[in-house]
């Protein structure tokens, strides 16, 4: 929470340095390196997106989103996340992360914190969607955009594009 007078005027930078549209603006949180962020790729991107029933959900889940990510980047094939937050869209919060191998993301999946806290807010009818893909440039806040790109453009809970 410190740090969030920081990452909104970071976020704001950028957004308005890429002359995007105010109802796009989008904070992301800092890029975690993960146990495998020197591999030099191909990557496995993972976008999830949730879009709260409740405005007072944002916040904490945004912040159960940051504690998750410590838990993380110990797994070995993870290269690292970030969250983010998209303001104008409901409050949609996410996370992106990126990966070696699909067995990475499979492992955060079952962590018992991840399932608790998927559980506690599926509860509250929270949608939730995502988009995986491969690609072999690592750049986290075009992988964000990216992201959004795929979901905002289908009408799918989940969208995978084939590893290229």
């Amino acid at each position: 929470m410190r740090r969030l007078p920081r990452l909104l005027r970071h976020n704001w930078r950028r957004h308005r340095d890429r002359g995007a549209r105010l109802t796009d603006f989008t904070i992301t949180t800092t890029w975690s390196d993960g146990s495998a962020a020197r591999s030099t790729g191909p990557y496995m991107f993972s976008l999830t997106e949730f879009t709260p029933t409740r405005v007072t959900d944002v916040l904490p889940i945004w912040l159960a989103g940051t504690r998750l990510a410590r838990q993380l980047v110990r797994i070995d094939e993870s290269v690292g996340i970030t969250t983010y937050i998209r303001p104008a869209h409901h409050g949609q919060v996410g996370s992106l992360s990126v990966w070696t191998d699909p067995k990475g993301l499979d492992a955060f999946m079952t962590l018992p914190d991840h399932i608790e806290i998927m559980n506690k807010y599926r509860s509250r009818g929270l949608p939730v969607r995502s988009a995986t893909w491969w690609s072999d440039h690592l750049d986290a806040d075009a992988a964000v955009l990216e992201g959004l790109r795929l979901l905002d453009t289908h009408d799918t809970q989940r969208v995978s594009t084939p590893r290229g």
